[in-house]
């Protein structure tokens, strides 16, 4: 029978609770004060230990320490190391040294350890690897408590703007910001119009956004901010802006060169353009600082499988199953995948059982129908590929995979039924692939942007179009040895 030949399926401000803003966390706590962004804001005087923390860039933050430390101001070196420790956190930055700093200059009372403990408390950068740590320390804290430490931050012998940066961090990790323009009348105070509030407001969420680099440009050394002002213009489809959020990225990957979170974050910008070889660097770069980071590695076992370096990503998966507790569906997958398309059939099934008992997907099941089917179990194939039909109509190519299998048991109506299905879905496919590339050419964004944008988009669709003739001429094939049978 064979009517259909088949090839290979692809694997693919705001100021929280002491003046006026409003706040609304997920639990629902009061909400109080919106702040204003400054007009200009002045330099800092080196020898002003308040004026370097209320500037509150990193490298202010650092010289107030250092300071406060050579004065013996136990209070202010507290608060600066505090400090440092959330914003070395918010920036993917090692924060141990700081911690340990803040604990060893901690004013005796029950204030610091509140202090102390809500620092722990919040998480890191999601993509910085010391998020893997602190879960498995347990030192994120239940969403229970967060209420009673706001609570208790309202008064205190800290001076406010550090007790209110405490609150923030606390709302924007476990809670969001809200603001309308009824949040607050009159007079903003000082302490909201500082650029460290101002900052510890803006890089909550994308929305605020305007706040933050309206900060950023009043006050050049603040280079902090180019780090979620990047990563917001990156995640917004429609800010026409990915080229400037790449630079925003890389302005503060080269301040801070040892945060492996900003590397990982520019490695995923370039996988998401498809442009490989640049991914893959940029993951190399952050594996360096971080060997066993699972974000990175996992992105370079994608970078290097696309760039048909099988075997190096074999490796690179390995080192993740190894590590045996991030990521390892991920790393299973792509190993399987790698040694699918090297012919090592044997060592491709047992990852692709590994990777189903990790993780239950259509991509996971068209594999491992794939596999079956170049090891010539078809009954095994036909499960696998109606499986991820089943999980996911809009997989196209399992469709497309359950047509030829059938058709190579000689179920004839089934397979007909299977490629119609696939052709419903990838005209679907085509359409939506059209329509975004239409959406890219008019909207915003550079034309380098939307060359680049559009010409991803385009690869797909010649990709669906070559799949959709070889399914109208399985359809036909087939409707031909349907009519021959009656």
């Amino acid at each position: 029978m064979g009517a259909v030949r088949y090839s290979m399926a692809k694997m693919a401000g705001f100021r929280a609770g002491f003046v006026v803003a409003a706040l609304v966390i997920a639990a629902g706590c009061a909400a109080r004060r919106p702040a204003s962004v400054p007009a200009e804001a002045a330099p800092p005087r080196v020898d002003d230990l308040t004026a370097l923390i209320e500037q509150g860039c990193y490298r202010c933050l650092e010289r107030a320490y250092e300071l406060a430390h050579a004065r013996g101001a136990q209070e202010q070196a507290f608060q600066s190391a505090v400090l440092l420790v959330l914003r070395s956190k918010e920036l993917g930055l090692p924060f141990e040294e700081w911690r340990s700093k803040a604990r060893a200059s901690a004013p005796e009372g029950d204030a610091a350890a509140l202090y102390l403990t809500i620092a722990d408390a919040v998480p890191p950068d999601r993509l910085s690897e010391e998020r893997y740590a602190q879960f498995e320390l347990g030192l994120r804290s239940s969403r229970g408590s967060v209420a009673s430490w706001r609570e208790a931050l309202q008064a205190g012998p800290a001076p406010e703007l550090f007790r209110s940066y405490l609150d923030l961090a606390l709302v924007c990790a476990f809670g969001r910001v809200n603001e309308n323009a009824q949040s607050y009348t009159g007079e903003i105070d000082p302490v909201a119009g500082v650029p460290l509030y101002q900052y510890a407001v803006g890089i909550c969420d994308a929305t605020k956004a305007p706040r933050l680099q309206a900060m950023r440009a009043a006050n050049p050394e603040f280079v902090d901010a180019d780090y979620a002002l990047g990563r917001f213009l990156i995640e917004d489809p429609a800010s026409g802006d990915q080229e400037g959020g790449l630079r925003r990225l890389e302005s503060t990957a080269a301040a801070f060169p040892r945060s492996t979170a900003m590397k990982v974050w520019i490695g995923n910008t370039y996988r998401g353009w498809e442009e490989w070889p640049a991914a893959l660097e940029a993951y190399d770069a952050a594996l360096a600082l971080s060997p066993r980071h699972p974000d990175a590695l996992i992105g370079r076992t994608v970078a290097l499988s696309q760039l048909g370096r099988a075997q190096d990503a074999i490796t690179t998966a390995t080192t993740v199953i190894d590590g045996g507790q991030w990521m390892v569906g991920e790393a299973y997958y792509w190993r399987a995948w790698n040694q699918l398309r090297l012919g090592n059939l044997p060592l491709a099934r047992e990852d692709a059982d590994r990777a189903r008992t990790q993780m239950a997907n259509a991509r996971v099941f068209v594999l491992s129908g794939v596999i079956e089917w170049r090891m010539r179990r078809l009954e095994n194939a036909e499960r696998d590929f109606q499986q991820a039909v089943t999980f996911d109509l809009g997989e196209c190519e399992g469709a497309f995979d359950l047509g030829i299998v059938r058709d190579e048991l000689r179920q004839v109506p089934q397979s007909l039924a299977a490629f119609r299905q696939a052709g419903q879905c990838s005209d679907l496919s085509i359409k939506l692939r059209r329509e975004a590339i239409a959406r890219i050419e008019a909207g915003p964004g550079t034309p380098a942007s939307r060359d680049r944008d559009a010409a991803r988009h385009r690869r797909a669709l010649h990709e669906l179009e070559e799949r959709r003739d070889e399914i109208t001429r399985a359809i036909e094939a087939l409707e031909k040895v349907a009519k021959g049978s009656n």
